[in-house]
């Protein structure tokens, strides 16, 4: 009788249990949701910073645009994918320490409108030139 009772021993501990298989089952199931979840936020994020750097590429090139060629008072509007871009070109009065005004300088301001998974979005980029009126 004991070395049947040693053999049924040696036999249940050589394998696993329902409950053992289920439990790791559950836990991989965790896990796993738990990673798709984290690579879903990775994902949103990645193409959050890939609107803002074409948003911000989109300014740039408006704002050089604008800088190139004589300059003349001016509001544009146009859309790029789903951005709405502003564009302004207006003289400035500038102003030196004894109250001189000095001409020729111009603001030249772009502002781009869009809507993020955070709500609306609203960027300026603005710079002051100098071109003589002569």
């Amino acid at each position: 009788m004991p070395f049947d009772r040693v053999i049924v021993a040696r036999v249940r501990a050589a394998g696993f249990t329902l409950l053992e298989v289920l439990m790791a089952m559950g836990i991989f199931a965790f896990a796993a949701m738990g990673l798709m979840l984290a690579l879903g936020s990775t994902l949103d994020g990645a193409k959050a910073t890939q609107r803002e750097a074409d948003v911000r590429n989109g300014l740039a090139n408006r704002l050089a645009k604008l800088s190139v060629g004589p300059l003349r008072a001016i509001k544009d509007e146009d859309t790029e994918g789903g951005v709405k871009y502003h564009s302004e070109v207006s003289r400035e009065e500038v102003t030196n320490s004894d109250r001189t005004l000095l001409r020729g300088f111009w603001r030249l301001r772009v502002t781009a409108d869009w809507n993020s998974p955070g709500g609306p979005q609203t960027w300026t980029v603005s710079h002051l030139i100098y071109r003589s009126d002569g």
